[in-house]
């Protein structure tokens, strides 16, 4: 988490000031760089009213719409213990919660941050406000592979618009490049705005391309992070590239990535969990 208030005690005022500042950077820069990319960059880039610029009409479409539904439905998917019957025939894996009072099945842990246990927990999403657990770890992981894709696709253009808008200006540009906040004071104006869009642009890029391979590479492991970090390497729920794919998209895997409303049903509950022991 970049931004942490760790000075409030309240747990739920906590995490209401923590994600509104998060929901606030995405729902005021979401729009801004759209607006900026649609009716600045793309004018610019492409000869309006043609089929080319139709088509990028198209790809932003599509790909604004994976981002935020993948989103909303990572956020209002409940993956915590919260109302499931958790019970098994073969509790010896199972761990005891003291916060919440309750034996908790396999690859749970408890959130401080959501006040309660989640199944097959793998972090806490500050953009999502909730844990990336068993029901909703699809939608994370597309959610960065999406933006990951605009951030890429908007750059490639990107250069090309400055190329074009950019004057040298005695080196004055390299300034603002590095110092894309103190442009602001020094010489404020469309220039610079356009050079920190852009530098926003390369760094959720790279920030969200890294994410989302270092989550993609568990993933084809069958481990969540918690377990990277310190699960005893005789445990394994490592079951192959494609069941491990399908205990994450579902049985449509495939089809997941197209768009956050197909069905994919997973292959379990997040409870019950067959663990290859490699002592044995």
């Amino acid at each position: 988490m970049l931004f942490k208030l760790n000075f409030i005690k309240n747990k739920q005022l906590k995490r209401l000031l923590e994600h509104s500042s998060y929901l606030t950077i995405i729902f005021v820069l979401v729009p801004a760089f759209l607006y900026f990319e649609i009716c600045i960059v793309l004018p610019t880039v492409v000869q309006e009213w043609t089929i080319p610029y139709y088509l990028h009409y198209i790809c932003a479409t599509f790909l604004l719409m994976n981002i935020l539904g993948n989103m909303i439905f990572g956020m209002f998917t409940d993956t915590s213990i919260r109302g499931k019957h958790l019970d098994s025939e073969n509790k010896d894996d199972w761990t005891m919660c003291a916060v919440c009072e309750c034996l908790r099945p396999p690859r749970a842990w408890h959130c401080d941050t959501c006040d309660i246990c989640i199944l097959k927990r793998d972090h806490h999403c500050t953009f999502f406000a909730c844990c990336v657990g068993y029901y909703n770890h699809r939608y994370f992981m597309c959610f960065t592979f999406y933006i990951f894709i605009a951030m890429f696709y908007s750059f490639y253009y990107n250069i090309f618009f400055l190329s074009k808008f950019l004057k040298w200006n005695r080196g004055l540009i390299i300034g603002k490049f590095v110092f894309p906040l103190a442009a602001f004071v020094i010489d404020f104006g469309e220039e610079s705005i356009y050079v920190f869009l852009v530098e926003i642009n390369f760094i959720v890029g790279v920030f969200t391309g890294f994410l989302f391979l270092y989550h993609f590479n568990n993933l084809i492991k069958g481990k969540v992070t918690p377990e990277r970090k310190s699960c005893s390497k005789e445990i394994s729920y490592n079951k192959g590239l494609k069941l491990n794919l399908i205990e994450v998209f579902g049985s449509k895997w495939y089809f997941t990535w197209i768009s956050p409303f197909i069905n994919s049903p997973l292959p379990g509950n997040g409870i019950e969990w067959v663990v290859e022991n490699k002592c044995q």
